[in-house]
This record gives C-alpha cells, sequence and structure tokens, in this order.
C-alpha cells in the first residue's frame, strides 16, 4: 500500500484574508469610514515586514486594531507604536511617544520629560531620593535613564533606573534578549544599539506614569494592551515592568532634564 503524503492546509495572506466578506465586514462595522486606510496601512507594514507576514492573519488584525482603537499610527520610522512577531506570533508594542502622546491628552500634564542620564550629570541622595541635576555631559558614558513629570497641579514626580537595572528588566521581561545575550545575536531591540536607548526610555516612563500619573480611560486600555515583553503575548496582570529597585522622587525642587520631542 502507498504512503500517502499529507499536505498541510495553505497558508492564508494577510491579503485574502483582508478580502475575506466576513472580515470585510467585521472592519466596516468597527473601523467605519477608517476601514480602506487601516487595511491599507496593514499590508504596507506587512509588505516591509517578511516575519510580520508569516503570522496568523487574524491575531495580526487584531494586534493592529489596538493601535486604531487608541489612535496611534503603525509607522515604525514615527515611533508611536509597533507590531512585533515572535515565533510567528505578534504582539502589539507602544513606543514611548505614543505613550507622551495619550498623556498628554489627557490635559493634566504640565510636563512630560524622559531622557538618558551620563556620568557626572546628577547627583543623588540615597537616604531622600533627592536628584540635583549638574550640567550637561554630553561625552561621559550613559548610567542611566529618568523620567520625569509635573501635573497642572503642581504635583511632580521622577523615575531614575541605572543602566544595571535596566539590563535586569531586559533580561526578565525579554525572551528574545536573553536569547540573544545566549547566542550572542542581535534580534531583540534590546541588542539593537539604536533601539535600546528607546526601550530604555520607555521602561522608565511607563514605570512613571503607572506609579504616578494620571491614567485616562486611553492610558488604562494602552497598558492592558501593550506587550513589551518581546515573548508570546500574555494577558496582562497590569504590572508596569521591574521596578522595584528604582529611585522614585516626589515633589522634588527644580529638577532640569531635556525634553523629550514628540
Amino acid at each position: 500500500m502507498e504512503n500517502l503524503a499529507v499536505q498541510e492546509p495553505k497558508k492564508i495572506s494577510i491579503g485574502n484574508f483582508l478580502n475575506f466578506p466576513n472580515t470585510q465586514k467585521f472592519l466596516e462595522d468597527n473601523l467605519k469610514e477608517n476601514r480602506k486606510e487601516f487595511v491599507s496601512n496593514l499590508l504596507a507594514l506587512c509588505d516591509g515586514d517578511a516575519n510580520l507576514a508569516l503570522c496568523e492573519p487574524n491575531k495580526l488584525m487584531m494586534c493592529a486594531m489596538n493601535a486604531t482603537a487608541l489612535n496611534l499610527p503603525l509607522n515604525k520610522n514615527l515611533g508611536y507604536a509597533y507590531i512585533i512577531p515572535y515565533k510567528g506570533v505578534p504582539s502589539f508594542q507602544i513606543g514611548y511617544k505614543g505613550l507622551i502622546q495619550l498623556a498628554l491628552r489627557s490635559g493634566q500634564y504640565k510636563f512630560l520629560n524622559a531622557t538618558e542620564v551620563r556620568e557626572g550629570e546628577i547627583s543623588r541622595n540615597k537616604f531622600t531620593g533627592e536628584i540635583k541635576f549638574l550640567g550637561e555631559n554630553e561625552d561621559a558614558k550613559i548610567i542611566g535613564y529618568m523620567a520625569c513629570l509635573e501635573l497642572n497641579n503642581g504635583f511632580r514626580a521622577s523615575l531614575y533606573m541605572t543602566e544595571a537595572e535596566i539590563e535586569k528588566h531586559a533580561m526578565r521581561f525579554s525572551k528574545m534578549y536573553a536569547a540573544d545575550k545566549q547566542y550572542s545575536k542581535r534580534v531583540s531591540k534590546w541588542s539593537d544599539p539604536d533601539a535600546r536607548p528607546k526601550m530604555a526610555i520607555k521602561t522608565v516612563l511607563k514605570g512613571l506614569l503607572g506609579t504616578y500619573g494620571v491614567l485616562s480611560t486611553e492610558m488604562v486600555k494602552a497598558f492592558a494592551n501593550d506587550d513589551d515583553n518581546e515573548s508570546e503575548p500574555t494577558k496582562s496582570n497590569g504590572r508596569t515592568g521591574d521596578i522595584e529597585e528604582a529611585v522614585i522622587v516626589q515633589n522634588e525642587p527644580e529638577l532640569e532634564t531635556e525634553k523629550v520631542e514628540i
């Protein structure tokens, strides 16, 4: 008796999936007049990333709709929101600029800053947590990252994390980065010298907003849907990351930091 080869079901492309009548009706019901723009942007996104094109179309579409629900463009060049594929599974991630955008929409913030900290730029009292800015030192090495906010009512707060704490966070929450370190690869954004500072800025910014920020409905939704672990998406438990050892300062006097460009 001949052995019959079992054929795997043919994979459906994202283009074909979006053309299914049921898909079109779903998009029409949920996106209304924005449906065509959403489809065009999603197809362009997949055309530019072969790994995204390999993801399951339904999950890919739902990830993209997270950005649409928050009115954040899925454009890598803008840096507001991303879809990150990991082992064929897409996950939705908000960029630090997206967090700033959502916070400013609330109208509750006088300013919201995030920046790297270089050696010799700050002094810190480990007992009171007071941080003083000593001046810029552009040629020195980066020793940490800081996010600062001031609300319209005058409340101020900051979050500072050292490079060692940032590295600990990345190793704990990014399986891709841990694998990069183990196998000497550069797959994770944490391994990319250009992307790592943005990831670190997002880490301190998200930690600060999650602890002391005014969380609008949009911000709560963003925190719930954001999967910045660079692993298979998991249901959010409300944690904002490994910031237990970070220094949080409330109502500090005259903290000067460079404003993040939005």
